[in-house]
């Protein structure tokens, strides 16, 4: 009984909403820290998501249609939320020696960073008010 109530009342303030928030964040900044890491390595394909793209897909936002996983040896379709983020490649140009940016990853990573912040404190919010819901008289 316990976890469908802690459930309801979870989705209920859209904890599971943030919760894909920041796991995507999290993961935009782990692809961004690769790509700085790797700004020297030859041939390196600098990776990264479309964060409002994918946010869409993981919270099912979207008007395309999205296949069903009924099985777990199936595999994700289409919009799936079932599906990970999809990770883009950039190509390498022949004159450079790896796609990477570093302007652009360090200015990629503070924008990340923002979101982040904000998410957790947007979250923070969401749980002051059960907090405060559940102790006031």
């Amino acid at each position: 009984m316990d976890n469908k109530l802690t459930q309801f009342m979870f989705e209920g303030i859209g904890v599971s909403k943030y919760k894909k928030y920041m796991d995507l964040a999290s993961l935009r900044h782990r692809l961004i820290s690769s790509n700085v890491a790797n700004a020297a390595t030859p041939g390196y394909r600098s990776k990264d998501i479309d964060f409002q793209k994918e946010f869409a897909r993981a919270t099912e936002q979207s008007n395309h249609i999205a296949g069903s996983v009924t099985d777990n040896q199936h595999i994700a379709l289409g919009q799936s939320k079932d599906r990970g983020p999809k990770i883009n490649e950039e190509k390498v140009n022949s004159d450079n020696l790896n796609s990477v940016d570093i302007d652009e990853e360090v200015t990629d990573m503070a924008q990340n960073e923002l979101l982040y912040t904000i998410g957790a404190r947007l979250l923070q919010k969401k749980f002051d008010g059960l907090r405060k819901a559940i102790t006031s008289k």
